[in-house]
C-alpha cells in the first residue's frame, strides 16, 4: 500500500468528544497509556526437538532474531511413554543406569543439543512433555469424566493410541519420578538452561493421545507429587507450568488452592484453537480471587488447526491459519494473558499425532526452511512487543476489528497491534494527547504484503487515520511520546 494513502487528521476536539462507533466508512480506536495492565513476559513457538540437526539451527536463527520469538516451548520426546518399562519399581529410587540409557538416546541428545543452541542465542527453553504415559501407569478404574474432554473419534479404529488412558492414583510418585528425571539429566547432564518445566499437557484431551486423563481433582495430587520431587533432587527453583487443558474445564482453583502445588507453580496454562477470551478470562478471574494473585497465566498453544495434517492453499493460509490465529492470540492477552506460544514452529512429523504435521510458522522442505503467511502475522506481534512490555488500554466498537495496545519496553514507547477482518477500511488512532507519540510508523501484513514497512504516519493531538482495505494485520510504532 502506497504510504501516500496514510493520513494524519489533526482534532482535539475529536478526542475530547469521546469513543465514536464505527461507521461504513472508518472505525475508531481508543488508546490510554495511562490504564496498564499486565507485563507481558514474551511471545513464542512450540518446538519439537526430537529431530533438531544442524540444518534447523538457521531455522531458529529466523525464530529468534527476526520474529523475535522469545519463549521456545520444547518437547524432548514428543510422548511420555519413554520408561516403557519400570525403572526398577521403587519410585523413591531412581535407576541411574536406566534413565542415563533412556536420556542419551538419539531423540533426547537431538532435543538437549536444540535446548544448548537456545542458550547460546540466550533464551532459556521452557521443557515440557506430551503424550500418554506408559500403560503400567495407567488403569481403566475412573468413573465417567464430568467435566468437558475432547470428543471421542468418530470410528474407533481411528484411535491411535488404545486405553487405558487414566494414570492411576497409586502411579503418581512413579509418574514425578519419571518426569523429574528426565528435568534433572536435562539440567546437570545435558547441560541445557531452563526456568520453566511444563509435566503435563492437554490431560483433558486424552482420547487424541495428547495426555494422560487427569481429572481437575486428581490435578493437585499429580503437581504435588512432582512437586515434591523436585525439591528431593534438588531443582526448587525450577518453575512449573500446568496443566495445558485443551478445553473449559476448571483446572485452576483445585491448585490455586494446594498449598504445595503453589510453592512451585509459576503459570496456569491453557491452549486456544477457538476463541481465547473464554479460556483465558475465566482463568485470570480465578486468579485474581486466589490467595495467589501474583499467579500468571499463558496461552502455551494458539494457531489454526485447519490443514495441519494436509497443507494449506495460499487462500486458507492468510483466510482460515493467519488473520484467526493472530487474532487469537490478541483475544489471549487482552483478556489477561502474559505470554503465548504459536503452534507450530516449523512443520515436522510429531510422535504424538503419528504423522506429518503442517501447522508450522516456517515451511519445511527437506529442511529447508521459509516462512509462511502465518508467520508474517505472527511477526507483527512478536518483533514489537518485547518482554517487558505493559498492555494498555485499546478500545474499539468496530465489528471484525480486535486491537491491544502496549508500552513501556525496547523498540517503542506504544505499539497498537490490531486484526482486520473486513469492515471499515480506514482506521482512526485517538490517544490523549499528554501522552500520545510525536510520530507513528506503520507496518502490515495482507494477502500480499509480509510485515511490510508502510513508513511514517504523522500525526497531530493524538488522532492518526490510516487506510487498510480488506483484511489486514497491522501494527504501529509510536514513539517517543511527549
Amino acid at each position: 500500500m502506497p504510504a501516500s494513502r496514510l493520513r494524519t487528521v489533526a482534532s482535539l476536539a475529536a478526542w475530547l468528544a469521546g469513543p465514536a462507533l464505527a461507521t461504513a466508512q472508518s472505525a475508531r480506536v481508543d488508546v490510554d497509556p495511562a490504564r496498564a495492565f499486565q507485563t507481558i513476559d514474551g511471545f513464542g513457538v512450540n518446538f519439537n526437538g526430537t529431530y533438531f540437526r544442524e540444518a534447523q539451527k538457521p531455522a531458529i536463527d529466523l525464530l529468534v532474531d527476526d520474529l523475535g520469538a522469545t519463549l521456545f516451548r520444547l518437547d524432548p520426546y514428543g510422548l511420555t511413554n519413554w520408561e516403557a518399562k519400570n525403572d526398577d519399581d521403587d519410585p523413591q529410587h531412581m535407576n541411574a543406569a536406566y534413565y542415563d540409557d533412556r536420556y542419551s538416546s538419539p531423540p533426547f541428545e537431538a532435543s538437549w543439543a536444540a535446548g544448548r543452541y537456545l542458550n547460546a542465542k540466550g533464551l532459556r527453553p521452557f521443557l515440557t512433555v506430551s503424550g500418554l504415559t506408559p500403560s503400567w501407569m495407567n488403569d481403566d478404574l475412573a468413573p465417567a469424566p464430568k467435566h468437558d474432554v475432547c470428543a471421542a473419534y468418530e470410528k474407533a479404529s481411528d484411535l491411535r493410541f488404545p486405553p487405558p488412558h487414566h494414570l492411576s492414583p497409586a502411579m503418581y510418585d512413579e509418574f514425578a519420578e519419571t518426569v523429574v528425571s528426565m528435568a534433572l539429566y536435562a539440567r546437570r547432564r545435558a547441560g541445557v538452561d531452563f526456568e520453566y518445566f511444563s509435566p503435563l499437557n492437554e490431560v483433558d484431551c486424552y482420547l487424541h493421545g495428547e495426555g494422560p486423563r487427569i481429572d481437575p481433582s486428581e490435578a493437585p495430587a499429580v503437581l504435588a507429587a512432582v512437586v515434591k520431587r523436585l525439591r528431593r533432587e534438588g531443582l526448587p527453583d525450577v518453575k512449573l507450568v500446568g496443566v495445558d487443558p485443551s478445553g473449559a474445564a476448571d483446572y485452576e482453583t483445585p491448585l490455586l488452592a494446594d498449598e504445595t502445588v503453589m510453592s512451585q507453580l509459576a503459570v496456569l496454562s491453557v491452549h486456544s484453537y477457538w476463541k481465547s477470551e473464554p479460556m483465558v478470562a475465566p482463568r485470570v478471574a480465578h486468579v485474581r480471587a486466589s490467595r495467589n494473585p501474583g499467579t500468571r497465566v499463558w496461552l502455551t498453544e494458539y494457531g489454526a488447526l485447519e490443514g495441519g495434517f494436509t497443507g494449506s492453499s495460499p487462500r486458507d493460509e492468510w483466510l482460515v491459519n493467519s488473520l484467526p490465529a493472530t487474532r487469537r492470540a490478541l483475544e489471549g492477552v487482552n483478556a489477561g494473558a502474559t505470554a503465548a506460544m504459536h503452534w507450530d514452529a516449523f512443520d515436522n512429523y510429531h510422535e504424538h499425532d503419528q504423522a506429518m504435521t503442517y501447522y508450522g510458522l516456517l515451511r519445511n522442505a527437506d529442511h529447508h526452511y521459509a516462512p509462511k503467511k502465518r508467520y508474517y502475522a505472527a511477526k507483527q506481534l512478536f518483533r514489537f512487543v518485547r518482554p517487558g512490555a505493559r498492555r494498555v488500554e485499546a478500545r474499539t466498537d468496530a465489528k471484525g476489528l480486535t486491537v491491544s495496545a502496549f508500552r513501556g519496553a525496547s523498540p517503542a514507547s506504544l505499539v497498537v497491534v490490531g486484526v482486520k477482518e473486513g469492515g471499515a477500511d480506514r482506521i482512526r488512532i485517538a490517544v490523549p494527547p499528554a501522552a500520545a507519540p510525536t510520530s507513528w510508523t506503520l507496518y502490515a501484513t495482507t494477502a500480499t504484503l509480509d510485515c511490510a514497512d508502510l513508513g511514517p504516519v504523522a500525526i497531530r493531538d493524538g488522532l492518526a487515520e490510516v487506510d487498510l482495505p480488506g483484511d489486514a494485520i497491522f501494527t504501529l510504532v509510536g514513539s517517543p511520546t511527549h
